[in-house]
């Protein structure tokens, strides 16, 4: 099954960023370098190569559709995530990751290939669809989400204003804050979003070389990115992340609660008269059934945050998905 292979092929790509760094393949100053260039050369180009891509006007409603349930899946796990994070009374970096990993899954190397293999065409196009205002947010709300009132970058990984008072005197908003916070905005990741928009709207489309160079670029986000999550993991001893209960919760949330809990709205809308197609409910529920980003342990280095923690959520979920998303699929079959 296509989410079984895909799934085993990042656990692989994990295994030899792991393996080359555990060999002195490649040494410590690598990780950050690798994720420099993912940041601002590749994404971008990630970005640009979904703006052009071109779409059905028969299915505008399905596409619409899709725009609201991807907004408000997002909008959902956000605000689960701080509710966990608030029962839980954590406000470190991990607390930061999970929300992160609720809201955002590996949405280039494993949504389009699985969705495409199997719902075909369709499935390509209403993915591509539904992970528009994904791209767009990913690469603006996870920095501002690990950075924002965060102490120096020298306390990565450290409990983040532990107490009340530490908090009252921290202030609302520093000139570093804001500094981050533009950077953030005026990133290129974020600037490809415009960029590419304006592409898409000209009447001619891009010459073929550039577009060829695009789309190879683009190809390797995912890969590079498990690769460097292999790297970054190759500096502890694994068996650690599996030790982390918050780690297992995490993955629990993002791949059976989350699901479930879209599964159990569309079931409600179900019994309304909205009309709904059955590939664009599957491809809504599946999309939340998959692992944590990859793109997260670059988000995390780029901003000084706790990226072993982000490597391993990315680990852990990525091979746990091997036995859950055959499931969710035979059930997604069942029921529409």
């Amino acid at each position: 099954m296509t989410a079984i292979t895909l799934a085993l092929q990042m656990t692989v790509l994990m295994c030899v960023g792991y393996f080359a760094r555990r060999k002195s393949l490649v040494d410590e100053h690598f990780a950050k370098s690798l994720a420099s260039f993912i940041y601002n050369i590749v994404f971008p180009c990630v970005v640009v190569r979904a703006m052009v891509s071109g779409v059905d006007a028969d299915r505008l409603a399905d596409m619409g559709f899709l725009l609201i349930a991807s907004l408000a899946s997002m909008g959902l796990f956000f605000l689960l995530g701080v509710i966990f994070n608030k029962i839980t009374r954590k406000k470190d970096a991990m607390s930061r990751i999970l929300i992160m990993n609720l809201m955002f899954v590996n949405f280039t190397y494993m949504a389009f290939p699985v969705m495409e293999e199997l719902f075909g065409e369709v499935g390509s196009l209403y993915i591509a669809i539904y992970t528009t205002p994904v791209r767009i947010l990913f690469y603006i709300v996870c920095p501002l989400l690990l950075t924002w009132k965060m102490m120096p970058a020298t306390e990565t990984g450290s409990e983040i204003a532990n107490d009340a008072s530490q908090t009252r005197k921290m202030p609302a908003k520093t000139t570093k804050e804001r500094s981050g916070i533009l950077r953030v905005i005026f990133s290129p990741p974020v600037i490809a979003v415009p960029v590419g928009l304006l592409i898409a709207a000209m009447p001619f489309s891009i010459p073929s070389p550039i577009m060829s160079v695009l789309s190879s670029l683009a190809g390797v986000a995912t890969p590079m990115g498990m690769a460097l999550c292999g790297i970054t993991l190759a500096n502890l001893p694994i068996k650690e992340g599996f030790r982390d209960v918050r780690i297992w919760v995490m993955s629990f949330l993002r791949l059976l609660v989350a699901p479930a809990i879209v599964l159990g709205i569309f079931l409600l809308l179900r019994m309304t008269p909205l009309p709904m197609d059955s590939v664009a409910v599957k491809v809504a529920i599946l999309y939340c059934a998959l692992p944590a980003a990859a793109s997260t342990t670059v988000i995390t280095m780029k901003v000084n945050s706790d990226s072993t923690k982000a490597a391993q959520c990315v680990f852990i979920t990525t091979v746990l998905s091997v036995l859950t998303l055959p499931i969710w699929v035979m059930l997604l079959n069942r029921i529409f």
